[in-house]
């Protein structure tokens, strides 16, 4: 059982920041950090979950401008991490974006030899990045993704709640971030949460 630090959540820093994401992998309560990356209107990958930032959305602002207002690109994220645990990379893109986004992915994360995981909801996407290899895991909801559910790909990431037969493959479950959703999930899966010490605690006294 794996337990990935969700948005690179640490507990002290903002949440998708280089210093959350970096002090996650020093901690002994995990296994790997999960972030967000999104496409820039300069075509750099900037980490952060949600389309808009300050007022701003990402698609059409270039990074110099966002890197200002307090975010981090994906490649000063990366020429910074000297581990070997999982850096699971979450894509969000449109349909629209994927060669493109894609292409930027691949030239910016070749240049380090990290243990990469790139996961998405855009089911397009990931079919774009086979036979790359790379390990690729398609995101799975209670109502998004479900006849993809069967696929070829690594590994899936599932919403805990999500009760359906699931692929014998490697699973993340998220969100677990306290010891009820904890009891919901079995020994063979691992965790994503925003809570890497309280759940490494509650998995150690179990």
């Amino acid at each position: 059982m794996k337990i990935i630090a969700h948005r690179g959540n640490d507990g002290i820093h903002k949440e998708n920041s280089i210093e959350a994401i970096l002090n996650s992998l020093k901690s002994k309560y995990t296994d790997g950090v999960e972030f967000d990356v999104r496409l820039t209107k300069d075509n750099k990958l900037i980490i952060n979950h949600d389309p808009f930032y300050n007022g701003y959305y990402i698609n059409h602002t270039n990074s110099i401008k966002l890197q200002r207002l307090g975010l981090n690109t994906l490649d000063e994220v990366l020429q910074n991490i000297n581990s070997d645990k999982i850096i699971m990379i979450e894509v969000k893109s449109d349909d629209k974006q994927i060669k493109k986004i894609t292409k930027i992915l691949l030239n910016t994360i070749t240049k380090y030899n990290l243990n990469y995981y790139i996961c998405s909801f855009n089911y397009k996407l990931l079919q774009n990045l086979k036979n790359k290899n790379l390990k690729l895991g398609l995101i799975i909801s209670l109502k998004i993704n479900e006849k993809h559910i069967n696929n070829d790909l690594n590994f899936i990431s599932v919403n805990y709640l999500y009760n359906k037969k699931i692929p014998s493959k490697e699973t993340f479950k998220w969100t677990i971030n306290n010891k009820k959703e904890l009891e919901k999930i079995t020994k063979q899966d691992s965790i994503i949460t925003d809570n890497p010490k309280e759940i490494y605690n509650l998995i150690k006294e179990s």
